[in-house]
């Protein structure tokens, strides 16, 4: 029989940063468990994501382990969803991944964004942004694509709807470069592309974009974005369901060669 790991993902991505910082200020976990007047068992289960640590005791711990803050603001983060840059955690989970498959039905999604597109994205949906703010928000979506996409990284599996690339959100030339890098990273096989044709039912994809994240030190988890804010579970019944979905998004979706197939022709209509 299949075990399940009941593990929730915030005490499992606290536990890892907690082994992280204790390995760098050289602690042992018995210092570790002298220091919070617990038993060493104590301190691993925190360390598995078994446990959670006492919100009462992050700060000395983050400053006995000369963190910096580093744990504090993770712990904050993790459970104080109201602080949540849930974008930044998005990416760490991105980063972490071994697969990802992900679904939008509106945009190309932030990995794969060309800095052309990404600036127009923040232009059209954010035009109270200064241009040296957008200029600051393009530069770090850039930075985390490629720490996402590097060789060594994540299987990603991604279906976009048509509407992705036949609605444009900046000039012909802004989304002609964006679908040429979508051709590249298809077609050197770093993601695996299928474009779900307008007017194919049964469409399960209604509801929004959404993202399945599977690591081999965490719990699977969905994440569920909106343009203001994402929610990210482990809850297995959700996770299942939204595998589910991305099954039958793929099912019914281009194959990859005709799915590079069809952007080629976009990319001549946008030339023309």
């Amino acid at each position: 029989m299949e075990e399940t790991d009941d593990r929730n993902v915030s005490d499992v991505r606290f536990g890892q940063a907690l082994v992280r910082s204790r390995k760098r200020a050289g602690k042992t976990q018995t210092a570790l468990a002298g220091y919070l007047r617990c038993s060493k068992g104590h301190v691993s289960h925190i360390e598995n994501g078994r446990r959670r640590l006492n919100e009462s005791e992050v700060d000395g711990v983050d400053g006995f382990l000369k963190a910096d803050g580093r744990l504090a603001r993770l712990y904050s983060e993790l459970y104080e969803p109201e602080h949540v840059d849930w974008l930044g955690q998005l990416h760490e989970l991105q980063a972490e991944a071994a697969v990802i498959r992900e679904y939008h039905n509106s945009l190309v999604p932030g990995v794969l964004q060309a800095e052309p597109y990404t600036t127009a994205v923040f232009h059209s949906g954010a035009p109270w942004l200064s241009e040296a703010e957008i200029r600051k928000r393009t530069r770090m979506r850039t930075e985390r694509s490629k720490d996402v996409l590097r060789k060594d990284g994540s299987q990603y599996h991604v279906v976009l709807d048509d509407v992705v690339v036949r609605r444009p959100i900046g000039p012909n030339a802004v989304m002609k470069a964006q679908i040429d890098a979508l051709v590249q990273l298809a077609e050197s096989g770093r993601i695996m592309l299928q474009m779900h044709a307008w007017g194919q039912l049964p469409h399960a994809g209604l509801d929004g974009p959404f993202s399945l994240l599977a690591s081999p030190s965490a719990p699977e988890l969905v994440h569920v974005e909106s343009i203001y804010r994402g929610q990210t579970t482990d809850v297995p019944t959700e996770v299942r369901q939204f595998g589910v979905l991305f099954s039958r998004l793929q099912a019914n979706a281009r194959t990859p060669t005709a799915s590079v197939a069809f952007l080629k022709e976009m990319i001549k209509e946008y030339a023309g």
